[in-house]
């Protein structure tokens, strides 16, 4: 818990280094602030193009419009009357995830260059449709326990030891299934399931991904087959 009593705002502290080009700082301040006036404190060195978005009243994330320059140092500064506050941090390669629904893959990008393509498992449409538009990753398992669903259904789901979690819009993450073992057809709550026998593209897609790394999906979900695949337990 931070001490604001003296500080208007403050910036969650950056802990990992590099970050992906698409990562989201975060502020807190100590009442809510209109975002006009928000944009009018802060200022972003090298200068860039950037919003700001409110995912609680008094808590903001400064986002890129496009992406954070790739092998970059950043500098996001806070000036409100007297006060300023600054928050750096190092971006890594240019690396992007697409995750196209209709051909269930997963395509790795090191800018432009497409690097590998690979099958996943996305949601079973229409009630577990995983969303599309430009997400980032903002937190990562390696080793995840996955509750969620409704208890006492078959959508329900206690699962320990999900691998290589990596989280970019509330629940829905990209991690390795090793209960599934026909990918390429949707078959998940949402999640982007990964193989993790045989060839691992799981552990592949996490080390290739850092906090901050752009994930795109896009495309229209095929039409299910059955429901989504159960999660085990152990």
């Amino acid at each position: 818990m931070h001490d604001t009593t003296d500080a208007p705002a403050y910036f969650t502290p950056q802990t990992h280094s590099p970050v992906g080009i698409d990562y989201g700082v975060q502020l807190e301040t100590d009442h809510p602030e209109a975002r006009a006036i928000l944009l009018e404190d802060l200022h972003v060195h090298p200068a860039l193009a950037f919003h700001v978005t409110a995912t609680t009243p008094t808590d903001y994330t400064l986002m890129p419009d496009r992406f954070w320059p790739a092998h970059s140092i950043i500098t996001v500064s806070f000036h409100q009357g007297q006060f300023h506050t600054t928050t750096t941090f190092a971006t890594g390669d240019a690396h992007i995830l697409r995750v196209n629904l209709t051909d269930q893959t997963l395509e790795a990008y090191e800018g432009s260059t497409r690097v590998r393509i690979m099958p996943v498992s996305t949601g079973v449409s229409p009630q577990w449709t995983t969303p599309t538009g430009t997400f980032w990753i903002y937190r990562r398992v390696v080793d995840d326990h996955m509750v969620g669903g409704i208890p006492g259904t078959k959508d329900y789901w206690d699962v320990e030891h999900v691998p290589y979690a990596q989280y970019i819009f509330r629940g829905i993450a990209i991690h390795g299934a090793w209960w599934n073992h026909h990918f390429g057809v949707p078959k998940s709550h949402g999640c982007i399931q990964l193989s993790t026998e045989g060839v691992n593209n799981a552990r592949w897609v996490w080390d290739f991904s850092a906090l901050g790394t752009p994930v795109i999906v896009f495309g229209h979900t095929p039409k299910a087959l059955g429901n989504p695949v159960p999660y085990p337990k152990e």
